[in-house]
């Protein structure tokens, strides 16, 4: 159910106006609803969560179902005993290389990590991790941010 939440989110997030309508008051909850079904019956949204976001769409909560999938992938993860992890890179990378990050993530970290990856071309290059509360950046723009930082103090 988090795999098809978690893609339900991607989804809107990705679509601008998607999302800006989500959170219109414009719009009235059970039109938010009927689009919301649409899109988990082509998504192919189990049943339980057709239901779950059915109810938030009436509740007046569609613009929230992002962050509350978010919020449950991370509770289903740490029942599995695993951790997620937010990975934010430059490019996209294939799911092989994502593979490979949550394999070295999880032999540093010595538990199983499950990797979403989210694309930010504004970093230039590199990656920032982000594990619970706790961020590595190892992106350009950080390190050029840095340097024209320590520039300006010379």
């Amino acid at each position: 159910m988090d795999a098809g939440l978690t893609q339900l989110a991607k989804t809107i997030d990705g679509d601008a106006a998607l999302s800006r309508a989500l959170k219109s008051p414009l719009y009235k909850s059970e039109e938010k609803a009927a689009v919301l079904a649409q899109i988990g019956d082509k998504i192919g949204l189990p049943d339980l969560a057709k239901r779950f976001v059915g109810v938030a769409a009436l509740n007046r909560r569609a613009g929230d179902i992002p962050g509350m999938a978010r919020a449950f992938a991370e509770k289903a993860a740490k029942h599995r005993g695993s951790s997620r992890v937010l990975a934010r890179v430059a490019k996209p990378i294939t799911k092989e290389q994502t593979l490979d990050l949550e394999s070295a993530v999880s032999k540093s970290l010595g538990r199983t990590v499950s990797v979403e990856v989210e694309v930010d071309p504004a970093l230039i290059g590199g990656l920032q991790l982000k594990i619970g509360s706790k961020l590595v950046d190892a992106s350009i723009r950080t390190k050029l941010n840095n340097l024209t930082n320590i520039m300006k103090g010379a």
